[in-house]
This record gives structure tokens, C-alpha cells and sequence, in this order.
């Protein structure tokens, strides 16, 4: 035989069993990523769900819950017209009478001061209920009206906003 031809036999030879073990390889591969494949769980949504709820959520919520004070802080009737009276009561805006106006305050004084407490607290015509700021208590709101009556001249007697109610007297049996 011509060696040409030989050398052709054996290179055609070695070349298909080349390609024969390429093949297995491959196909091993192909087995194992399958085997791979088949053990993660299918995906039921609920991270691609999550993600766009995480992307969509709402920057702020608005709440109608009144906010409670962190700490209760005894203020002095001083402090609270600095705080929140004096915004308005300084300079009469809105009707509200005047701090020193003795004359505008004395016909608010007549009602009695549990009226001006409570129109305080409540709120009357263009002032908000407890002048805008929901943390002050009835004892703030007490001493801050007594100091602008007393900034105006008109004198009250100091007794505490929240006095315990007297005792009922007790029946003679």
C-alpha cells in the first residue's frame, strides 16, 4: 500500500475519534448543567414582584393621627406666648386681641377664664385649637392666657388650671 494512503486512514481515524470524545464532553456538560438547572426552584414571581413594589412604594404617608409629645416639658406661661401666642396676639392678627390692649381684653376676661381656656383649646373663629401647636396642655394654655392678662393689667388670681374637684360634703346620718 502507498504510504500516503496510510497516513490518510490514520489521520481521518484519529480525527473521528477526536471528535467522538469532543461530543462526549460536550454531552457530559450538557448533562450536568441540566442536573444543575433542575435543583433551583422556579421562580414564582415574587421576586420580580417585590422589586417593583420596592420600586413604586410611596416616599411619605400622610397620617391624621395627633402626634404625642415626646416628653411632657412644664413651660411657663412666658415660654408658651413665645412659642405659639405671640405669633398672633403680638400684633393683633386675624382679630386676635392684642397683648397689653387692656380694653380688648377685659370683655374676654368678663366670660371667666375657663371660657378663655376653653376657647384655647378648641380653637375660636380664626385661631386653631390650642393655637396651632398640639402638644401644649390645658395648664399651658392656662398660664399663657393669665400671663397676657397680666401683661395687659388685668390681674388673676394664680389658682392651677387643673385643680382637683373639691370633695362632695358628707351626709349627716
Amino acid at each position: 500500500m502507498n504510504p500516503q494512503v496510510d497516513n490518510s486512514v490514520v489521520t481521518t481515524t484519529v480525527t473521528l475519534i477526536s471528535a467522538l470524545v469532543l461530543l462526549a464532553a460536550v454531552l457530559f456538560m450538557g448533562a450536568s448543567l441540566i442536573g444543575v438547572i433542575d435543583n433551583v426552584p422556579p421562580d414564582d414571581g415574587s421576586r420580580k414582584q417585590a422589586a417593583i413594589l420596592e420600586r413604586i412604594k410611596p416616599v411619605s404617608q400622610v397620617s391624621f393621627e395627633t402626634p404625642k409629645p415626646a416628653a411632657v416639658v412644664k413651660l411657663s406661661g412666658k415660654e408658651v406666648y413665645n412659642k405659639v401666642c405671640a405669633a398672633c396676639h403680638a400684633a393683633g392678627t386675624l382679630g386676635a386681641p392684642k397683648t397689653g390692649d387692656k380694653a380688648a381684653w377685659e370683655p374676654r376676661f368678663a366670660q371667666g377664664i375657663d371660657t378663655l381656656v376653653n376657647h384655647a383649646v378648641n380653637g375660636i373663629r380664626a385661631m386653631p385649637a390650642k393655637g396651632g401647636d398640639p402638644s401644649l396642655t390645658e395648664a399651658n394654655l392656662h398660664d399663657s392666657i393669665v400671663y397676657m392678662l397680666g401683661e395687659s393689667g388685668i390681674k388673676v388670681e394664680t389658682a392651677p388650671a387643673e385643680a382637683p374637684p373639691a370633695p362632695a360634703p358628707a351626709e349627716a346620718k
